[in-house]
């Protein structure tokens, strides 16, 4: 991985390129992790356009669309020996989006697969592939609000902190929804002034990150 199937008839300009399923398998041993406290996912940064996802023999997920990041939690479907199965297909369909394009619809797991260790408390790893964390900034005059939405498995209060283009801290605050604000903010200004603030969010059980 990343691979995909049309890297010869994809390119060559003949849009008779080939669509259709192909089967991916691979076996891996478990990682270690505490079946008390933890969580074993299993992310795919893009397969283009369907996938069919199978451990073990068992269903984990479908995902339709090539573009987008998607999680699978296969805590309860590991062994120590596994087998991992992916039903990818790029034919042509009336339900994954773009329908047309000026570029080749590559099928594939064309991006990188990998295992993710967590512990039970987290930010949610499957609200649309993001990382449980939405940040919505509105300019204000010389001001910004920032909004902070987030979502999250397990126990835990969410502590955010806004942060400068130095590493200071600009604003805090506490809750899975909240809004601050940054005083007189730098803006943006492309490569003249490519200036950015960040964000920070913890989730944090028991004083515990």
């Amino acid at each position: 991985m990343p691979h995909t199937w049309n890297a010869r008839d994809g390119q060559d300009g003949g849009n008779d390129y080939w669509r259709g399923t192909c089967i991916y398998r691979t076996r891996f041993a478990a990682p270690q992790f505490n079946t008390a406290s933890h969580q074993v996912w299993i992310q795919f940064d893009g397969v283009n356009a369907s996938a069919h996802v199978v451990l073990n023999g068992s269903p984990v997920c479908n995902h339709d669309g090539g573009y987008s990041t998607f999680r699978a939690n296969i805590t309860e479907l590991l062994r120590d020996e596994n087998e991992l199965t992916v039903e990818v297909d790029n034919s042509k369909n009336d339900r994954v989006y773009p329908q047309k394009a000026d570029f080749t619809f590559y099928g594939g797991i064309y991006r990188d697969v990998s295992l993710m260790v967590v512990s039970k408390n987290h930010f949610t790893l499957d609200y649309f592939g993001g990382p449980g964390i939405r940040i919505t900034p509105t300019v204000q005059g010389a001001d910004a609000s920032v909004q902070v939405t987030t979502w999250h498995d397990g126990e835990g209060e969410v502590s955010v902190e806004l942060l400068d283009a130095a590493g200071n801290t600009v604003a805090t605050g506490k809750g899975p929804d909240i809004t601050l604000t940054i005083f007189n903010a730098h803006l943006w200004n492309g490569v003249k002034d490519p200036y950015l603030y960040s964000c920070k969010a913890r989730l944090v059980v028991n004083g515990t990150v």
